[in-house]
């Protein structure tokens, strides 16, 4: 009910973020033509929903998106339940309040609402996430149930090609931390999800002479690896330079120059850069790592986005501040319920993890956004619903390296956090 208030307060003659192009992609599937610029399973959806609805309307299509994001809710319930089973597997009511808490605050979490209302890859991305991680946790999961998630996840890497690391890394922690018989299993979903990438690639191939997923992935590379880089926060000097103050104004005014370069030329320049600026390579990483996890600003779209309503209006500040008040407690939460999850529950301790870490790997070497995590924001929720519940008792599971750790973590978080509302005060001077 709050995603479908939400969305009839949305303008349908404005778009939001990559939408415009994700739609245009959508429009060129109708007539024929596949973009390979952007990964193709968002474009696919939306000319789908088109199609299928006899209709052009953006409504329409972010209706859908609703849908889905009913679909992770769903997925949601399923692993909070079966968490939840593992936590107190003597005690029913507390399992079963516990998937009923982690649902809710999966509802009510706005930048889940601010997705849901867009036609972007986010929504997507976040229920092919969640689904593959229902088929594998399933009680008694067959090798029929890994095949399946494997497809599945290779939905996820054609929907977001930096995911491809959580194809390889949620297997294997299955296999190491939770049930070693899974190995045959494990290879399976592995196995399942290259074909799929492999496929499309080689179609590509044959039918444009680029084995590729897609060739943003190369701008990507190519855009975060030169001289400026236009959203590099350096955690040691994070004023925004002039020339990010500069890229800025010319982005919002829409004056940004066409970009030329071929995906082979792009990737050979950020190769080379990299090879000939190591230290400033480690140094930007360092700030990509970060910057996944700083306070989260694209709820603004749901008023219109930060060009247009300004990031100092009341409105925005509000929203703003609603928004990074439950990230903080889902992140902070989150984060510290894994370290009690690791005595537990280590099995999902380590499949979580290993999601999260590999949602993260490829973000290091190109570009990183806030909105990178969301595919990863419901299971930090998980282990932060059993905190709150079990607070009082988190201490206790906590052994002293644990504690060095998780001061370690949450001083890196708030150093990234400061780092970033420097950054985003300064660069806001080219608005």
């Amino acid at each position: 009910m709050v995603r479908l208030a939400v969305w009839l307060t949305q303008p349908s003659s404005r778009f939001a973020s990559d939408e415009e192009s994700y739609f245009q992609v959508g429009s060129a599937l109708l007539q024929g033509q596949q973009d390979l610029f952007w990964p193709p399973v968002t474009g696919w959806l939306i000319a789908l929903v088109r199609l299928a609805g006899g209709s052009d309307a953006l409504a329409l299509v972010r209706l859908a998106w609703i849908a889905m994001d009913v679909a992770c809710a769903v997925a949601v319930a399923i692993l909070a339940g079966r968490l939840g089973r593992a936590l107190w597997p003597a005690d029913a009511v507390r399992s079963t309040r516990f998937a009923s808490l982690a649902t809710i605050a999966y509802a009510m979490y706005l930048p889940a609402v601010s997705y849901a209302q867009f036609a972007t890859s986010e929504i997507p991305a976040l229920l092919a996430t969640l689904w593959m991680l229902a088929l594998v946790t399933a009680p008694g999961a067959a090798t029929g149930s890994f095949v399946v998630a494997g497809v599945t996840a290779g939905v996820m890497v054609l929907t977001r090609p930096s995911l491809l690391p959580v194809l390889f890394t949620a297997p294997i922690s299955i296999v190491g931390l939770w049930r070693r018989q899974a190995a045959y299993p494990a290879v399976a979903l592995m196995a399942a999800g290259s074909c799929v990438i492999g496929a499309y690639a080689a179609w590509n191939w044959y039918a444009a002479g680029a084995l590729t997923i897609s060739t943003n992935s190369a701008y990507n590379l190519f855009i975060g690896n030169r001289d400026q880089y236009a959203e590099d926060l350096n955690l040691f000097n994070p004023r925004a330079t002039a020339a990010q103050i500069e890229f800025r104004r010319q982005q919002f005014a829409g004056q940004l120059p066409p970009f030329t370069q071929t995906p082979a030329e792009s990737q050979r320049l950020a190769v080379q850069w990299i090879r000939e600026h190591p230290g400033e390579f480690a140094r930007r990483a360092l700030g990509r790592l970060a910057r996944v996890f700083v306070p989260k600003t694209d709820v603004l779209e749901l008023i219109g986005g930060e060009g247009r309503a300004g990031v100092f209006a009341p409105a925005s500040l509000l929203l703003l501040l609603l928004t990074n008040l439950q990230w903080t407690m889902v992140l902070f939460g989150g984060v510290a319920g894994l370290f009690v999850l690791r005595h537990r529950a280590p099995g999902w301790a380590g499949l979580l993890a290993a999601v999260i870490g590999g949602a993260v790997v490829l973000c290091l070497i190109a570009i990183s956004k806030p909105r990178y995590s969301f595919v990863f924001d419901p299971l930090l929720m998980l282990s932060a619903t059993m905190v709150a519940m079990d607070w009082r008792q988190v201490p206790g599971w906590l052994s002293r390296a644990d504690r060095w750790w998780l001061g370690l973590l949450a001083a890196f978080l708030l150093w990234g956090w400061a780092a970033f509302v420097v950054f985003a005060v300064t660069s806001r001077s080219a608005l």
